[in-house]
């Protein structure tokens, strides 16, 4: 039997308000059906990434993904290494997810979560990246208890922090918004030193931090910062990585392991065999003096 159309008003009124509440709740159940399919989707995200470090053996942690943690992943993946990203916002997640990285939605302060992520399993390092420093401290306290041994780095917001992140177990603080201040002041007003901060600031490729080897016997073994002519060769010194006590007379030291970083060192500072020049510029300039200083050790070498 066919059923008529309300043919009333009162009948199609009552006939609206039915199927709007029947759309109201059609909808409702398809949300209910689309949340829990997403947390479904998460957990076998997370389960994922936990199943794939788990395959690991040496890998980093970050925990963080905000401007400096998105900086340390982009360097990590050109250089090839395994590392998976830690944060508990939903937009850090989202954003390594796009990219294409390993990332675990979670709370790095706990303790579950890091032993998941393999801090006693084939984790060699932690970066604490997290925009305030109490959660890094948190961070740093949990990554120490769980692994004595693993090396910890922890951003620094604020200087008056640097010391309790020590505290808490750190190996190293960086401090990158006082590092980039103290950068640009000690060389503003120098052409080639300020192209270089710019092209890294900028990600140019052609721009590169890197590290050269003072061999001895290599020419430049015995020389001063002004013989060896940085600037000449389109290279900025940022520091040098000295173990020679005799470079203790030297400012602008900063302790190492075993090692000083004697940071903008003057004019007349003395390298010597086992330092490392740490320098910025263009890659081509850093790989030709590296081949200089190499060529010239192997004649040395041949010569003896």
């Amino acid at each position: 039997m066919a059923i008529s159309p309300p043919q009333t008003t009162g009948g199609r009124v009552v006939a609206m308000v039915l199927i709007l509440l029947g759309l109201g709740i059609l909808s409702f159940l398809i949300s209910i059906i689309v949340a829990a399919f997403n947390e479904e989707m998460d957990e076998l995200r997370e389960h994922s990434a936990y199943a794939e470090l788990n395959r690991l053996d040496d890998f980093i942690i970050i925990c963080g993904f905000g401007r400096v943690g998105q900086h340390i992943a982009a360097q990590l993946e050109k250089d090839q290494l395994h590392f998976a990203i830690i944060d508990s916002r939903e937009a850090g997640v989202l954003k390594a997810r796009r990219l294409g990285y390993v990332v675990i939605h979670a709370d790095a302060s706990k303790n579950s979560v890091m032993q998941e992520a393999g801090i006693n399993n084939g984790a060699r390092a932690v970066i604490c990246t997290a925009g305030d420093d109490v959660v890094n401290v948190y961070i740093t306290l949990t990554s120490r208890h769980l692994n004595p041994d693993i090396k910890i780095i922890s951003r620094a917001n604020n200087q008056g922090n640097v010391k309790k992140l020590y505290q808490a177990g750190a190996s190293n603080v960086i401090q990158p918004f006082e590092i980039a201040a103290m950068v640009a002041a000690e060389y503003i007003g120098q052409p080639v030193a300020f192209e270089a901060i710019l092209g890294i600031i900028h990600e140019q490729s052609h721009i590169i931090m890197g590290t050269l080897y003072v061999y001895s016997g290599s020419f430049i073994d015995g020389m001063t910062i002004a013989g060896i002519g940085f600037e000449q060769r389109k290279l900025m010194l940022i520091g040098v990585i000295s173990a020679n006590a005799m470079q203790g007379k030297y400012k602008n030291s900063y302790p190492l392991q075993n090692q000083h970083f004697y940071f903008n060192p003057e004019p007349h500072f003395v390298v010597g065999d086992g330092d490392l020049l740490v320098v910025m510029g263009r890659e081509y300039a850093i790989d030709y003096f590296r081949d200089q200083i190499e060529e010239n050790r192997l004649k040395g070498v041949g010569r003896r």
